[in-house]
């Protein structure tokens, strides 16, 4: 098996960057809507993620659950950044809010950049 195109336009960007000044792309792969059950073709797309992550050089981070809150945000063009919208907060709503806090912080952000505007979804760490 060999690397897709899109995995080879990244390695090849990421090697002009090198060229130019020196530095690398922080390639992030962030899998999105997980279902909550251990399913084995899920763990097989994990495993196969870690292994091309050595290959071709990126970071997988912890992703985001298949969640109602998610669905009954976006045709609202809200996301869970948007506490105040968001009116009394379920047990739905304070687990997705961690799951993005840990995506978030597997983004490697320095600490000032951490923090929402708000000042409460991203806790110093």
């Amino acid at each position: 098996m060999r690397p897709s195109f899109y995995s080879e336009l990244i390695w090849d960007t990421r090697k002009a960057r090198a060229k130019t000044d020196g530095r690398t792309i922080d390639w992030i792969i962030l899998r999105n809507r997980l279902q909550h059950v251990d399913a084995h073709n899920m763990r097989r797309v994990g495993e196969a993620l870690t292994q091309l992550s050595r290959r071709v050089g990126f970071r997988v981070i912890p992703g985001l659950g298949e969640r109602v809150i998610y669905r009954e945000l976006f045709p609202a063009g809200l996301t869970l950044l948007d506490k105040a919208h968001l009116g009394g907060m379920g047990i739905g709503h304070v687990v997705a809010r961690q799951e993005l806090r840990e995506a978030m912080g597997g983004l490697n952000l320095p600490a000032r950049e951490r923090f929402h505007p708000d000042g409460d979804l991203f806790a110093a760490a």
